[in-house]
């Protein structure tokens, strides 16, 4: 098991620990599906399929919205947790893997049934528990400097003023708002979009005008913070991409559109 961010040394150990007790979990247990073939570009809802996969060949990701959480390889165990407690996460391949399938309850009832297999799975279940809070804190920490501020806007209130030089990135909590250049429109936000990044990182002057189309509410960051961000948090990276390409996308086509008129 392993993260695609650098973590603490000892959530290392952890994960490297429950792992070594893998073996002694499933000893004997009846598997539902031997060599198991998921395809590429599958995803499952753990909570749905009521069952628990051991990781024979290639790697499964476990990702919140659009954050890889952790990455589960050979030898690891997956499903176990959400036994107990429904996870708000979904499993993804990016290749095809190969897992051997156990039905939750027969495997839960499998553990029970033994008092050193119970013993086990309470240590196994610690050992995650504790990674997970070494990881929680090693991020908190990681933020501490990080204080965005929130703003409210009123519709037809200007959010950024076409030719400012302010430093400040933002990012659509609520609402909506339009996109103008020399007062004509060319686009607009949408909700969760970050805007206002490509002038603010490199210290040149606003390119266009952003007016709230209804009320809506702005998180802001400074220039600096948000590099610190960027570093910290590569999926913000692949966040600000996507949502310059479907910026360009859309300020192509409504060049277009003024052009044909």
């Amino acid at each position: 098991m392993f993260t695609d961010d650098q973590i603490p040394e000892q959530c290392t150990q952890l994960w490297n620990d429950c792992s070594d007790l893998v073996s002694k979990l499933v000893d004997g247990a009846p598997i539902k599906n031997a060599g198991l073939r998921i395809p590429a570009e599958t995803e499952i809802d753990i909570n749905k399929i009521q069952s628990i996969y051991l990781i024979r060949e290639g790697i499964l990701r476990e990702k919140h919205e659009n954050n890889i959480l952790a990455n589960y390889e050979q030898g690891d165990i997956v499903g176990l947790d959400a036994i107990f407690n429904h996870k708000p996460t979904q499993l993804m391949t990016d290749f095809a893997i190969v897992v051997d399938e156990y039905d939750a309850t027969e495997l839960l009832n499998h553990i029970r049934s033994d008092e050193t297999r119970s013993q086990t799975m309470i240590q196994f279940m610690s050992g995650m528990y504790h990674s997970y809070q070494l990881i929680s804190s090693h991020y908190k920490q990681d933020d501490a400097d990080f204080h965005p501020e929130i703003r409210h806007y009123d519709e037809d209130e200007t959010i950024i003023e076409e030719g400012g030089t302010d430093n400040e990135v933002y990012t659509l909590l609520s609402g909506s708002a339009d996109v103008l250049v020399s007062n004509t429109q060319v686009g607009e936000i949408k909700r969760d979009e970050i805007f206002g990044a490509i002038a603010a990182l490199t210290g040149t002057p606003r390119t266009a005008k952003v007016v709230a189309s209804s009320e809506c509410s702005v998180l802001v960051v400074a220039s600096d913070r948000f590099q610190d961000l960027l570093e910290k948090r590569p999926d913000t990276v692949t966040k600000l991409i996507e949502d310059m390409a479907r910026t360009i996308v859309a300020s192509n086509q409504k060049i277009v559109d003024l052009s044909s008129k």
